[in-house]
C-alpha cells in the first residue's frame, strides 16, 4: 500500500512539472489525499482504539501509554488530511452549505464542556455575553460548528493561565457576530494574517486541546456564508477573534432543521 501511495505522489509530483492543468492536478491530489491517505489513517485509529479497550489481549501501563500517544498522533495527521481535503474542495467550489435554523448557544456550550480538564488545569474562566434577541441563526451547523470549536480552541491554546476568556454574541442590523475575547500575547498584523493563510499552517504541541480545522479553513467557510473573519490584537495583550454571518440564509435553503 505504501509502495503504491509513493508512487502516485511520485506521478503527481511529475505532472505538476508537466501539466498546466491546475484544476485537474487539485482533483488528483483529493483522491490521493482521500483514497491513499485519509483512509488507511482512519484504519489505523479504529485498530489502536481497539488495541487500547484490549479487544487484543490486556496492556501494562507503558504499553497503554504508548499507544494513546500513537493515536493522538493518528488523530491530528487524520484532521490535517481532512482539513487539506476540505481546503481544496472549496477552492474548487464544490462544497454546497446545508443551511438550517440552530441555537448557536447550546453550540458554544458544547464546545466548551469538552475542554474543561484543561480549563481547570490551566486555572483558565470562560464567560458568555449574550447582547443578543435569540441564539437562532441560519447556516451550516456542521461547518460552523467547527469554526466555534477551532477559534475557541486557538483562544484557549494561546491564553495566558490564571485568565478569562469572554464570548460576546452580538446583533448588529442583519448580522450575528461572535467574538472570543484572551489575554494573551500582542500578533502584530503581518502575524495575524499569517494566520489565517494555507502555507503557514502549522503542527500544535500534542499538550493542546483539539486542533479543529485551521483558521485557513474557517475563513473559507464564513466566505461561503457570506461573512467576514474578525481578528483583532491590541498591545495591552488582549486577542479577539471570532467572525460575523447574516442572521438569516443568503441564497438556497437546502433543509430546515431548528435544534
Amino acid at each position: 500500500m505504501f509502495k503504491d501511495t509513493h508512487s502516485k505522489c511520485a506521478n503527481f509530483c511529475t505532472e505538476i512539472i508537466n501539466n498546466t492543468d491546475l484544476e485537474e492536478l487539485k482533483k488528483s491530489f483529493i483522491e490521493i489525499l482521500t483514497h491513499d491517505l485519509k483512509t488507511p489513517i482512519l484504519a489505523q485509529i479504529r485498530m489502536l482504539d481497539m488495541m487500547i479497550e484490549g479487544k487484543f489481549g490486556n496492556l501494562n501501563g507503558e504499553q497503554s501509554e504508548m499507544l494513546n500517544l500513537t493515536l493522538e498522533s493518528c488523530n491530528y495527521m487524520y484532521t490535517m488530511v481532512a482539513t487539506l481535503i476540505s481546503t481544496y474542495k472549496f477552492d474548487l467550489e464544490e462544497t454546497e452549505l446545508n443551511y438550517s435554523h440552530f441555537n448557536i448557544m447550546q453550540i458554544i456550550e458544547k464546545t466548551i464542556s469538552k475542554t474543561k480538564t484543561y480549563l481547570k488545569e490551566n486555572n483558565l474562566k470562560v464567560v458568555i455575553i449574550p447582547e443578543i434577541k435569540t441564539p437562532i441563526v441560519a447556516g451550516d451547523t456542521i461547518r460552523l460548528t467547527k469554526v466555534i470549536q477551532t477559534i475557541f480552541y486557538n483562544s484557549v491554546n494561546s491564553a495566558f493561565r490564571n485568565s478569562i476568556i469572554k464570548i460576546y454574541l452580538k446583533e448588529n442590523n442583519n448580522n450575528f457576530s461572535v467574538k472570543f475575547e484572551s489575554h494573551s500575547g500582542y500578533i502584530t498584523p503581518e502575524q495575524m494574517k499569517k494566520r489565517f493563510q494555507f502555507h503557514s499552517y502549522h503542527t500544535e504541541k500534542y499538550d493542546k486541546i483539539g486542533t479543529g480545522i485551521g483558521l485557513f479553513l474557517v475563513n473559507k467557510i464564513i466566505e461561503k456564508h457570506h461573512g467576514r473573519i474578525i481578528a483583532e490584537s491590541y498591545i495591552s495583550q488582549k486577542n479577539i477573534l471570532g467572525f460575523e454571518i447574516p442572521k438569516e440564509a443568503i441564497g438556497k435553503f437546502y433543509y430546515e432543521n431548528c435544534v
